[in-house]
């Protein structure tokens, strides 16, 4: 395995685990709201840190959940091709996804900078700094882009994609357990 390779993997790794953090941080406000209402106390802002939270726990493990398969693909077209046409179909289709991707990655990561230089906080009970929540959708959303120009490439030069992996794994794992 090349260095690239396990620091792509880390990278995706991070990802899922920061993803995790957020689930674990939407529980932790929500428990703090609930433990307070029994003492008469209040979480300021609570609200929007859960909306914040929920962001991120959405967009960074994309690229994690990606590579282990845990996507919904819909292989109505690809499924039934094979040979040539099937890996055209998946280029374009690793190519257009990639785009659209590094083009919502630039669009957030150009709002958090925004943010960050105009010092633009959310209007709640409390002033958050909106570049935070903002950087960590953007930073998912490009953590996602570069994963999938990177089973672009493994699918141009001839390798198996993530995804495809992930999916023969899984097959296979289901056949084991009908033996």
């Amino acid at each position: 395995m090349t260095a690239l390779r396990r620091a792509l993997d880390a990278l995706y790794l991070i990802g899922g685990v920061l993803g995790g953090v957020a689930l674990a941080a939407i529980a932790a406000i929500i428990a703090a709201q609930v433990i307070g209402r029994q003492f008469g106390a209040t979480v300021l802002g609570a609200d929007d840190l859960t909306a914040f939270s929920v962001a991120a726990s959405a967009t960074l493990p994309l690229a994690y959940a990606f590579r282990h398969g845990a996507h919904i693909r819909v292989d109505l077209i690809i499924g039934r091709l094979s040979g040539a046409p099937r890996f055209v179909m998946e280029t374009v289709a690793l190519t257009a996804t990639a785009a659209l991707a590094a083009f919502f990655a630039y669009a957030m990561l150009d709002l958090a900078f925004d943010s960050f230089e105009f010092e633009d906080v959310a209007q709640g009970s409390v002033a958050w700094k909106l570049w935070v929540p903002q950087a960590m959708v953007g930073s998912g959303v490009a953590l996602l882009a570069i994963c999938l120009f990177d089973d672009l490439i493994v699918h141009l030069t001839g390798g198996v994609p993530s995804y495809r992996r992930a999916a023969e794994a899984s097959a296979l794992e289901r056949a084991m357990e009908e033996v």
